[in-house]
């Protein structure tokens, strides 16, 4: 896939679905805040053309840029963001150096779709807060309870019309190739191919056994919680009973996925800019490259984090979109703070203090709390050696044995 836009590029418009105002309602309250105003007005300029100025259906993608001012990269963005909503589907060809696309457009997910569906309501929910996806979501609820002393009186169709089934009208077909209602479906990365390989080489499954719903619903749980094809496939092998009709239980699934989220993929994930070899330096390092599921587990030499410790941090992540690093500050400034326990009160309010503060880095993070210590009284006097002593951390090289330690361990099961 060729990602920039040139000016010889042309492309043409199909519509695989009806799209009536109801959808531009839906795609401006229920997508703009998960796809970026960008992306929805490329969406409704797309939507909207029918035919070119000179009467053909033939567009050029340079005067597209020109009439949305929009860069290259902007547009290529946004067009990647109805991509993998399922608004659009992109194909290509090309010939020489001209390059020609069909944008094949469907319409949004009903609202009840929408908010039925955990991903798109999941992504809402981290855009707009929980309070704001409830307002949204009570605006398209409908009430259609009928107090008890009402009864229907509705014609049926028998009632209205009399039909003569051997009429050879109602034997004529016009084909399947009407435009209806049809949405696309959201692009998930979650490769069938590359499960059933890891599938096989660690287990005796019959991949066919596996059936299409449940390869859908495994597909979606990894792309819910950011885990590969290999993790997936071990939680599956784990899960697997053979001897029951019923082969998966996908709650049980679900669980595990929770414990085994990747906490590293967030929407606010910036590396701090630090050089040198220092001590520090390298705990920085560290810090944004441990997973915070792992670093916990450091802290207790190696045993496994509580579920409602893996809950806090991966609330840091959803609520605040953390990255490794800032949460891995959190976490050892709320347990330093709390005699050791990770308290998620605590663990919040700082995550909204560094928020406020815009804080985007790990030496950002650090720089705050330092000067938040600073500030706060002093609740008794203690000598240096005391502080010191307070203050001892592992080494940086007890901690780099520790978690190759854990790396292997994890490996060997």
């Amino acid at each position: 896939m060729v990602d920039y836009v040139s000016k010889n590029d042309y492309y043409e418009i199909r519509v695989a679905s009806l799209i009536t105002n109801l959808d531009r309602d839906s795609l401006l309250e229920l997508y703009q805040p998960i796809i970026g105003a960008r992306a929805a007005s490329l969406y409704l300029t797309l939507s909207t053309q029918k035919k070119s100025p000179d009467g053909g259906s033939i567009f050029n993608t340079n005067q597209l840029l020109r009439n949305m001012q929009l860069t290259s990269a902007e547009f290529i963005e946004a067009r990647h963001y109805l991509e993998a909503v399922g608004l659009i589907r992109t194909y290509e060809a090309s010939q020489e150096d001209v390059r020609c696309y069909i944008y094949v457009i469907y319409s949004p997910k009903s609202p009840k779709a929408f908010f039925e569906d955990v991903l798109f309501s999941g992504l809402l929910i981290q855009s707009v807060g929980e309070k704001e996806a409830k307002k949204l979501a009570n605006k398209w609820k409908v009430n259609l309870t009928i107090p008890e002393e009402y009864h229907e009186v509705s014609a049926s169709f028998v009632d209205v019309y009399n039909l003569n089934y051997d009429d050879p009208s109602f034997r004529k077909d016009f084909g399947s190739q009407i435009l209806g209602r049809d949405h696309g479906r959201a692009q998930l990365t979650f490769s069938y191919d590359l499960f059933f390989s890891f599938i096989k080489e660690n287990s005796s499954i019959d991949i066919a056994s596996f059936k299409k719903k449940e390869m859908k619903e495994i597909a979606r749980l990894a792309t819910l919680f950011g885990l590969n094809e290999k993790s997936m496939a071990y939680i599956i092998i784990d899960e697997y009973d053979p001897t029951s009709p019923i082969h998966l239980d996908f709650e049980n699934i679900r669980n595990k996925c929770e414990n085994e989220i990747r906490f590293s993929q967030v929407k606010n994930v910036q590396k701090s800019d630090v050089s040198g070899d220092s001590e520090l330096a390298n705990k920085i390092r560290m810090m944004e490259d441990v997973a915070p599921a792992k670093f916990l587990q450091y802290l207790q030499q190696g045993t496994k984090p509580a579920r409602s410790d893996l809950a806090i941090v991966n609330s840091l992540s959803e609520d605040y979109g953390f990255g490794n690093g800032i949460i891995n500050v959190i976490v050892e400034y709320v347990l330093y703070k709390n005699k050791n326990v990770l308290s998620k009160n605590y663990a919040e309010k700082i995550a909204a203090s560094l928020a406020r503060e815009n804080v985007k880095t790990t030496v950002d993070a650090m720089n705050y709390l330092k000067k938040l210590s600073v500030k706060a009284p002093a609740k008794k006097k203690v000598t240096v050696e005391q502080q010191e002593e307070d203050n001892a951390e592992i080494s940086l090289d007890e901690m780099n044995d520790l978690l190759n330690e854990l790396e292997v361990s994890k490996n060997a099961r």
